[in-house]
Parts: structure tokens; sequence; C-alpha cells
């Protein structure tokens, strides 16, 4: 009986600790949430391209260890060594690294706005192996399809 209860407990804390699935945005939501963010539309193709390859555009990826013993966090793939700090507040971005795993990306935009003033798109691998001097994703329907959504809807009630 004891042996049942010690399984039981493991299972317990294995199913607790596992890592939980995150929200993988598709190109357009990211391009919706980068507008909100007021990010200009010149670079929002280059933004979602980073996405892609730096996470795959999953908001609970955490890779590591990297240099340092750093890891990267989210989305944006921001990393511990100089922008947050694990498990507390820190770094030049002054947030805990976790708080970049959250389905709700604008905090993760924030702070790569961050890297950005400071380093431009080079400071991220997967935007300079993938996105650099290469074709972009073309997002114009991912505003085009909203504005049309509206007018349809004013339409709808005029007629109405």
């Amino acid at each position: 009986m004891m042996g049942l209860w010690m399984i039981l407990f493991i299972l317990m804390i294995v199913t607790a600790h596992s890592p939980v699935e995150g929200k993988i945005y598709t190109q357009c939501e990211a391009a919706r949430q980068l507008a909100i963010a007021r990010i200009s539309r010149s670079f929002i193709s280059n933004w979602v391209c980073l996405m892609k390859y730096e996470s795959r555009m999953d908001t609970h990826l955490v890779t590591g260890p990297k240099r340092g013993s750093s890891y990267s966090y989210g989305i944006l793939q921001i990393n511990s060594a100089e922008w947050c700090t694990r498990g507390h507040r820190g770094g030049k971005c002054n947030k805990r690294c976790e708080d970049y795993l959250s389905d709700d990306i604008q905090e993760d935009i924030v702070c790569a706005k961050k890297i950005f003033d400071q380093h431009g798109f080079k400071a991220w691998d997967g935007w300079v192996k993938n996105c650099k001097n290469k074709p972009l994703p073309n997002l114009a329907h991912c505003f085009r399809q909203k504005r049309m959504a509206t007018k349809i809807e004013t339409d709808s009630v005029m007629i109405g």
C-alpha cells in the first residue's frame, strides 16, 4: 500500500511540474499584436519572420543553456544574460524571464523593442539566418481581412 501512495505522489509531482503548452500564434495573430504595440507596418513582416524562426511562434518556448548559462524565453526569445532575470525582476527590461512565457505577448514586444533599439534585428540569430535579405512573409491579407469584416458588418447594419 505504501508503494502505491509513493507512485501516486511522484505522478502528482511530475504532472504539476510538467511544462504547459503555450499558444502557437498564427502569422496574422502575431502581426495584429505587433500593430497593437505600434510597431511600424513597414517592420511587421521582419518581426513575424523573427518570431517564426526564433520560437516557431510558441509563447512558452524556453531554450538554453546558451552562452554564459543563459536561457531565452517566449515568442521573441528574450535572453536572460542581459534583458531579464530568472525568478525575479531584473535585466534591462526589468522583468522576470518567466513573464515572457505568457500567451499575451505585449510585454515581450516592449522588451524586444528595447533590444531592437540597441542592436537592431541582428540581435536574433533566427532573423539573421532566415529573414535578412530573404523574402519576408506577406501579411497584407492579415489587415485587409479585418477591414473587410468591419465593412461587411457596417454594410449589414445599414441594410438591416
